[in-house]
């Protein structure tokens, strides 16, 4: 979809982490339909069908889903029902509206075995039941014969939400030490960051499966130690505690985790012409951003 002045971008999941920050750099020949619950219940076909016939809108986003990773070992008709049922019933009515789906999907969806960056074209093999649901709903969209465009994510984070560093800040500033997983390799990513990505990939009509995350690749322990060591250096945290590798065995959450999930953005920079900024740069902004709240 190319910018127009009578374009309606109708955002779902409108009270979640990234839509905030879609919401706020939504460029300004795009007027912004706004949805969450209650307003529509994307499980229920017929309130899918409902919001898009009443929006009539020129392209539907979804920031929607249910991301709860371990709790979706046991919650898996709630996961299905979200991360699958969802992308379905909103595809098939943006077939029936004939308007495009822009939709969020996830590293998961790559089993984690590899060392090398992961494109498009990389197989899928999704561990774990929110993974699982993930690659369901992309695989939705694709047989629903609605234009489509899927952007696979990484440890994405956001100023305001439940996220890695925000859990950091709190744990840092209550304790002298933190253990965090040094095994799991992949790409941070600011919400701001993709936010932008996804307005430049509406620009230019991108269609099909895309990667977008920023530069370089990280541990969590390693993310864990740049979090603290330069909140504590700007006076976001008083002190920096010890930060101390253990590993994922140790760890032992219920839902597995792909080992390595860095993937490679070089179709997103085709299209855009625009290279993702290296994480450590987004997390200072982050930080900055955190440390100029909590003053004011």
């Amino acid at each position: 979809m190319a910018s127009s002045n009578s374009a309606t971008v109708m955002l779902v999941g409108s009270n979640g982490m990234l839509a905030q920050d879609v919401a706020i750099l939504a460029p300004s020949d795009i007027r912004l339909a706004l949805f969450d619950i209650p307003m529509i219940d994307i499980t229920d076909p017929a309130s899918v069908q409902a919001v898009v016939g009443r929006t009539k809108p020129s392209l539907v986003l979804n920031c929607a889903a249910y991301t709860a990773v371990d709790r979706a070992e046991t919650e898996r008709e709630q996961a299905y029902a979200v991360n699958a049922d969802g992308p379905r019933h909103l595809a098939l009515a943006c077939r029936a509206a004939g308007v495009p789906l822009v939709h969020i999907s996830t590293d998961f969806v790559f089993d984690g075995d590899g060392s090398r960056l992961l494109d498009e074209s990389e197989a899928i093999n999704p561990s774990g039941v929110y993974a699982a649901s993930k690659r369901a709903g992309e695989l939705a969209i694709e047989q629903s014969g609605c234009e489509w465009l899927t952007v696979r994510t990484s440890w994405l984070y956001a100023v305001h939400g439940k996220n890695f560093p925000n859990t950091m800040l709190r744990l840092a500033a209550e304790r002298e030490e933190l253990t965090v997983v040094n095994d799991q390799r992949g790409c941070p990513t600011f919400a701001r960051d993709l936010a932008a990505a996804l307005w430049r990939l509406i620009a230019v009509g991108a269609r099909g499966y895309v990667h977008f995350c920023n530069a370089g690749v990280c541990s969590w322990c390693e993310f864990a130690q740049a979090i603290v060591s330069e909140a504590a250096a700007i006076g976001l945290l008083k002190r920096a505690p010890r930060v101390v590798p253990i590993s994922s065995q140790t760890f032992n959450s219920p839902a597995p985790r792909p080992a390595y999930s860095a993937m490679a953005t070089a179709r997103y920079a085709a299209l855009t012409n625009v290279q993702p900024r290296p994480w450590q740069t987004a997390l200072t902004e982050y930080l900055t951003i955190k440390a100029g709240t909590r003053a004011s």
